[in-house]
Formats: structure tokens, C-alpha cells, sequence
């Protein structure tokens, strides 16, 4: 099967049209379509179905697309790998990371320090909230590293984990908080007060579910549903509000008036380093890896 024909049954799929897809491609709407008709009789199936809007992957073309995207990722950065090589640039790496830890001292300094070091080095730094979706992320292909909290019971074992150092997380509220004066032992004792919390699906939102499962309780709609980290602190620390956060966001972004409680739960969770292993990482990758864990280490 040859490269070129996937880009075009890629192109395709994403356009939804040969036309657009000829457009995009630089090539005429006939070379496209006999282009896929190869491809198509090389695997001896359809790989489209064709309707009055354009055109739509049968279901063996979403299988092909599913397996073949993270080819074309690959393909792509290794080209232009090449492509920098022949023009004395170091190559190229794309990484994922939590907005606080680019605020923090250590990996700031360890990309300058690799970026010195490497004159021409194509980087990239891709930033999300949530560990999980970069998680998705590094899977699609997208991203050479992550760096984020390791997800609890992560089984893929294409997924190569770095252990860097370790996260505290809990239940965040103001000092001079109320519930400070009067601890508690049962989750029922926040409600008055509501939640600020992110998303359904995310493991803070999890923790406490289970948590008010555990009482028999369900978990009340919160106040506010956010996954900006600064609003969230910054609303904690000026109302009533209760919320979970981890340890470290309050201190790089200098929130001296907000506390940790002890209960329902002080969080330890393991940051890392993640790659796939079917991705061939290039020589800057390992070096940048290597020097994250020397950092820590130290």
C-alpha cells in the first residue's frame, strides 16, 4: 500500500468530498477518485459510500481511517525531521503539558536550557487542564511526550511511563473557612456551602462522586463547573465555596489564602513522563526525558 494513496483516503475523509479533497491535495478531482479506486481494489473493499452532500467512510473506511491517522502523523513528523536535518535545524518535538507546571521554575528551565542547547529546534508546547485529554492526545498521535498526573488505572501497555516526582490533591477551601472551626467526618457537611468543580467525567469530579456514593448520597449539581485552574482558586479564596485542587497549582500561583483540609481525602498521585512506545522518538525527546528526570532527582 503505498503512503501517498492513505494521505488521499485521509484527505478525503476529513474534506467529506473529492473535490475539496482535490483541492487540498493540489491534484485533479479524476486522479483522486482513480487514486481511491487503487486503494479500494488493493484492500478489495469500499472504502466510501457516495451521497447527494458528498461522501461518507463505509465501515471498513473508519477502520482504515482509525488505524491509518496516526500513520499520517508519523509520516509527517518524520519528514520533517528530514527536512530540518537538511537544513541544520535539530528537529522537531511537541509536548504536552498542565498550564501550572509551565508556571512553575523546573520545566521552564529544563525547555530553555534544551532550546539553547538545540540552535533551530522546531518545539512545541501544547497545553491542556486535564491529564486525560492529553492522554488522548499522545495516543492519536499528535504528541511526541506528555508530562501530567498518571491516570488511575491506565492499562495500555503501549503507553512508556516516566515516573518524575509525586502530586498532593484534596479538598481546597479559604482560610478562616467556616467548616475549619468545626471538622468534619461525612461529605453531607459541604453542601452548604457548594461546589466549584470541573466537568463530569474528569477524576476530581469521579472522587467526590464516589465519595457521596459511598454515603449513599448523590453529589449536588455544583455551583460553578470550570477546569480554569485560576478562577477556581480565585473564587475559593474570596467566598465560601469548596473545591479540590492539587497542592502545587496553589502554591506556583501564590494563593496564600487557601487551605487544605485533611478530610475527605489527601490525594497522592505520581507525575510522569509519557510516550507511546510504537512512536520512535528522536534523539532530543530521550535527551529532554533524561534531563526531566536528572532534574528531579536532584
Amino acid at each position: 500500500m503505498e503512503l501517498r494513496r492513505l494521505e488521499h483516503f485521509l484527505t478525503v475523509t476529513e474534506c467529506g468530498s473529492f473535490g475539496r479533497a482535490a483541492s487540498q491535495l493540489g491534484m485533479t478531482q479524476s486522479g483522486l477518485t482513480k487514486s481511491i479506486q487503487t486503494l479500494e481494489k488493493t484492500i478489495g473493499v469500499p472504502l466510501f459510500i457516495r451521497h447527494s452532500r458528498g461522501v461518507e467512510p463505509t465501515k471498513y473506511g473508519k477502520s482504515l481511517a482509525q488505524h491509518a491517522t496516526p500513520i499520517g502523523v508519523h509520516v509527517k513528523n518524520a519528514l520533517s525531521d528530514i527536512e530540518a536535518l537538511k537544513s541544520g535545524h535539530a528537529g522537531s518535538l511537541n509536548i504536552g503539558i498542565s498550564p501550572t507546571w509551565l508556571m512553575e521554575d523546573v520545566l521552564p528551565r529544563v525547555i530553555m536550557d534544551l532550546v539553547v542547547d538545540r540552535p533551530g529546534l522546531n518545539l512545541g508546547l501544547f497545553s491542556r487542564v486535564s491529564s486525560k485529554e492529553l492522554l488522548e492526545t499522545l495516543r492519536s498521535g499528535e504528541l511526541d511526550i506528555i508530562i501530567g498526573t498518571e491516570q488511575v488505572g491506565i492499562s495500555d501497555e503501549n503507553i512508556e511511563i516516566t515516573y518524575l516526582t509525586e502530586d498532593i490533591h484534596g479538598v481546597i477551601v479559604r482560610k478562616g473557612h467556616p467548616i475549619l472551626k468545626h471538622p468534619s467526618n461525612s461529605v453531607s457537611d459541604f453542601d452548604r456551602y457548594g461546589w466549584i468543580i470541573r466537568e463530569e467525567g474528569t477524576l476530581y469530579r469521579q472522587r467526590l462522586e464516589v465519595l457521596y456514593m459511598d454515603q449513599g448520597r448523590a453529589l449536588p449539581p455544583p455551583v460553578i463547573e470550570t477546569n480554569s485552574i485560576a478562577f477556581t482558586l480565585t473564587s475559593i479564596a474570596s467566598t465560601d465555596h469548596l473545591s479540590v485542587s492539587r497542592d502545587a497549582d496553589i502554591k506556583s500561583l501564590g494563593f496564600e489564602g487557601i487551605e487544605m483540609l485533611d478530610f475527605p481525602f489527601k490525594w497522592v498521585r505520581k507525575v510522569s513522563v509519557m510516550r507511546r512506545r510504537d512512536a520512535p522518538l528522536s534523539d532530543v525527546g530521550r535527551e529532554f526525558i533524561q534531563e526531566l528526570v536528572n532534574t528531579f532527582a536532584n
